[in-house]
């Protein structure tokens, strides 16, 4: 039983070589750290013997996440047989190089790797393989002074961790793409300037990999309302309806003792999507972009920065802030607080006081209309069928309602920065009553009518048969007297021919 046993252990390590036979594969680190995201190489090499004309035939990685066969059957990562295309390229080749080179590392490709030779000879695998461990790279802002937004003076250190040990690692930092002479897991400040703005790059570097992630420090002047810059929003808060448009006044100043400094880009930015005080996108407005949406810029270059905002949705709601950059390193901020954006909807409701069913002369009732929110100089404005009516306030009364009344309705809600309209139908009857007795009215003027005509129809027809017949007799007495006049012609003939005869 104990020689069965050998002889099993013997066959299925067959093509598990050792580093003391002519065939094997080396791997020069047995773990090896890469950042989400990045690429990262195996290094691999693998060796036969030379003095027999041996062909490399297949070439196989396999990652024993998925593979538990020691890599003698699939699946795997990468197949020499295949073209399928994937994040595992092999840099390697059919001599010695068995380099293996994974894009876009996801967690996911954490495990063991194996390395898989077949020839026309013999087939290996490199066991034990190597291990990948994936891990994100943090860089992080350490404040150890002041508060607030960074100003000139504070103090703060850049930190720069990867969760990962990996010998002959360094980190490199880079200042708007351009490499800084400092090295190490933290970039120390102790007293910001101005020029200290800027994207600050942290490279984590080994002989296999590298990952990189960016910070922005924006240091800002200090700013007051005593000093010759700033924003004014002419109200902090401001309703609007939605599908309506609405402005957002604002005014902006700068030192007009310096006419040199120009206004390069204006920006407004809403606090529900950009949370750095809009020092960086998203924007909804960009001056140096040419996009077209909802937002208009109504300003200028000069002072006017005022916002118009078309089709208004809810999801428009919050707070806005503008932020405008001139061509000097100390001119740039942002208006804070902002302006504050409430959307609504304007309902126009039909109150009934009187009456029931559809509405009817008399009924008397209230055409109301509603904005939840409250803004100063705010009015209601009404119209009927287009035209402006006297009324106004938010409550339009009918006393006793009339046929008159009838006609569509619209409610405008107007302030200085927005309006917005909602339309109401009012239908009045006629009173069922008046509409019965004129039915009736209708019915008996119809039947008078149809009389009226039969009688006229049957006394035509007796006249026209009463002359027909009139006619035909005169026709016959006339064919009478014809008749007698040809008698009386022949015998006046026969009376002169008798008489000529005599004569004779």
């Amino acid at each position: 039983m104990k020689m069965l046993h050998l002889a099993l252990i013997l066959l299925s390590l067959s093509d598990v070589l050792t580093q003391d036979s002519n065939w094997g594969v080396k791997y020069p680190q047995k773990q090896i750290c890469a950042v989400r995201g990045f690429s990262v190489s195996i290094p691999c090499s693998y060796y036969y013997p030379t003095s027999n004309p041996i062909q490399v035939t297949e070439k196989l990685w396999c990652s024993m996440n998925s593979n538990t066969d020691l890599c003698k059957n699939p699946p795997y990562v990468y197949n020499s047989a295949s073209n399928t295309k994937s994040d595992f390229e092999f840099t390697g080749d059919d001599k010695s190089d068995c380099t293996l080179r994974i894009h876009n590392v996801q967690f996911s490709y954490s495990g063991e790797y194996r390395f898989r030779c077949i020839t026309n000879v013999e087939k290996w695998t490199g066991y034990p393989g190597v291990t990948l461990q994936v891990t994100d790279l943090k860089v992080s802002l350490i404040r150890l002074s002041g508060n607030g937004t960074l100003k000139p003076g504070d103090s703060l250190n850049l930190t720069c961790d990867v969760t990962c040990t990996q010998s002959s690692s360094q980190f490199v930092w880079f200042k708007n793409n351009e490499l800084l002479p400092e090295s190490g897991a933290v970039l120390h400040f102790p007293a910001l300037t101005l020029r200290d703005s800027g994207n600050y790059t942290c490279t984590w570097k080994t002989n296999t990999t590298s990952g990189s992630k960016t910070i922005s420090l924006q240091i800002e002047d200090v700013l007051t309302q005593d000093s010759n810059w700033g924003v004014k929003y002419a109200d902090n808060q401001i309703c609007a309806v939605r599908g309506f448009s609405v402005s957002i006044p604002c005014s902006y100043y700068y030192p007009i003792i310096n006419p040199n400094i120009q206004v390069e880009q204006m920006l407004w930015c809403s606090m529900n999507s950009n949370t750095d005080q809009c020092h960086h996108p998203p924007y909804v407005y960009n001056s140096a972009s040419n996009t077209k949406s909802d937002f208009e810029f109504t300003g200028d270059d000069k002072s006017n920065c005022t916002l118009l905002i078309h089709n208004v949705q809810f999801n428009y709601s919050g707070e806005y802030k503008f932020r405008f950059i001139t061509d000097i390193s100390v001119g740039r901020w942002t208006g804070d607080p902002g302006v504050t954006l409430q959307v609504t909807d304007l309902k126009v409701s039909l109150i009934r006081l009187s009456g029931n069913g559809t509405f009817k002369p008399g009924d008397s009732l209230n055409l109301t209309c509603d904005v939840n929110c409250t803004q100063s100089s705010s009015q209601f404005v009404w119209s009927k069928n287009n035209e402006l009516l006297p009324e106004s306030g938010a409550a339009l009364h009918f006393p006793a309602l009339t046929l008159r009344d009838s006609g569509n309705y619209t409610c405008t809600w107007k302030t200085n920065t927005t309006s917005g309209s909602k339309t109401i139908s009012l239908p009045v009857e006629e009173h069922p009553d008046h509409w019965s007795i004129w039915m009736i009215f209708c019915v008996i003027a119809g039947l008078s009518l149809i009389i009226s005509g039969a009688v006229i129809y049957s006394r035509r027809r007796v006249h026209t048969e009463q002359q027909k017949k009139d006619d035909s007799d005169l026709h016959a007495k006339v064919q009478e007297m014809e008749s007698d006049s040809d008698i009386y012609a022949n015998i006046q003939q026969k009376e002169d021919d008798f008489e000529l005869y005599a004569n004779a």
